[in-house]
């Protein structure tokens, strides 16, 4: 009879991967990847962790809450601040051990008075991108380790933070500005492992950027265009933009770009809220070279539910925005209130109860995952 250890080096690498795909939960890879060398061999490889996580959204990774900045008329601006989201005591104790306050930062030349110099651009995988109102400089920081990278400060209109599903140590920052002497737009390109600024692309584009927060999905991100009418997309694997028609209905109301399956095929995904119930809709390319949207999914109505949360029936004169799409839940701000919701089960929280959320910096914050034990090695990429 042949070793156990035999046994599974027959099975090789891909099958054991086949096999991990379908275990339900992150917990149980885990305790899988932790049973032995040739388990935790064919775990660690970037595409197959990318697959999983894909493949378990509402579990993977595991959402805190959200990273807020609160400023308050003639008082200096306040710290950010993490509003939880789940009432889990494993989470709580997570939370409670990080510092999403950031004073781990510098604040050099910054007087005291001032409040605190720091500003979140973006959070992704457990990794938050900052930029410094003192020096400019920004960076991209942990908030549960107090481990942070100091970044080139690079002038922009957008900033997005990509952050590996495969490795956890590894990231991308993209800085979107205007052409110099000429409309149209730039994209900068920073990676983790050589820490300097690169344009990558540029877009003969006259429109604006609308916000500044980015959405992502499936290896691009996605700013709207000022008017509504449009997006710019910048794919960050063949490092070109792209601009894109948008359906009628989405000019004055917000939406997130989500992935939908395994591999992110298949036409682009966008949801919203309209008329107190979340809608999916997919965009698919048609012959005139534009997107042909259909709509694939509706939600129940969530109007009585957020009147009893909020205590009032006039919430309705308040815009209802979508502020993202994170791990199975999607967050949603009406006037001072904020709300998530649990895409399986439906379920609608306030993460506000009893402070309000004025300001509109608000980035859903999830823990980093893969843990650092499963980060792929050189054979596993």
């Amino acid at each position: 009879m042949a070793p156990p250890a035999a046994t599974v080096a027959v099975l090789g690498d891909d099958l054991l991967r086949e096999i991990f795909i379908l275990l339900p939960t992150p917990a149980d890879l885990l305790r899988a990847a932790l049973a032995c060398k040739p388990f935790l061999r064919a775990v660690r490889s970037a595409p197959f962790l990318r697959r999983f996580r894909r493949r378990h959204p509402f579990t993977c990774p595991l959402l805190l809450g959200c990273v807020v900045h609160g400023p308050r008329p003639r008082l200096p601006t306040r710290a950010p601040h993490l509003l939880p989201a789940c009432p889990e005591a494993g989470t709580h104790r997570i939370v409670e051990g990080g510092d999403f306050t950031f004073s781990f930062l510098s604040r050099a030349d910054w007087p005291e008075a001032a409040g605190n110099p720091w500003q979140v651009l973006d959070c992704r995988n457990g990794r938050v991108l900052l930029l410094s109102r003192a020096s400019k400089e920004l960076a991209v920081a942990d908030p549960l380790t107090r481990r942070w990278v100091s970044l080139p400060a690079r002038p922009g209109i957008g900033y997005a933070l990509v952050a590996d599903d495969g490795n956890s140590s590894v990231f991308t920052a993209v800085c979107i500005s205007r052409r110099v002497g000429a409309p149209g737009l730039r994209a900068f390109l920073l990676s983790s492992a050589e820490l300097r600024w690169a344009e990558v692309a540029s877009l003969a584009e006259q429109s604006d950027l609308a916000g500044a927060r980015a959405m992502q999905a499936n290896r691009s991100l996605y700013w709207k265009l000022v008017g509504g009418e449009r997006m710019v997309a910048f794919h960050t694997t063949s490092m070109e933009f792209t601009v894109l028609e948008l359906p009628p209905f989405l000019r004055q109301i917000g939406f997130d770009i989500i992935e939908k399956g395994e591999d992110g095929t298949g036409g682009l995904h966008l949801l919203t809220m309209r008329g107190f119930c979340i809608e999916v809709w997919i965009g698919v390319k048609n012959g005139a070279g534009g997107l042909t949207w259909t709509l694939v999914e509706k939600s129940v109505r969530f109007h009585r539910a957020m009147a009893e949360m909020i205590g009032s029936e006039h919430f309705y004169q308040h815009t209802l925005d979508v502020i993202g799409v994170v791990a199975g839940a999607v967050f949603l701000r009406n006037g001072e209130c904020l709300f998530s919701i649990n895409l399986e089960t439906m379920k609608m929280t306030r993460l506000s109860p009893k402070e309000k959320c004025p300001s509109r910096l608000i980035y859903p914050c999830t823990i980093a995952w893969p843990p650092s034990f499963l980060n792929p090695t050189e054979q596993g990429m």
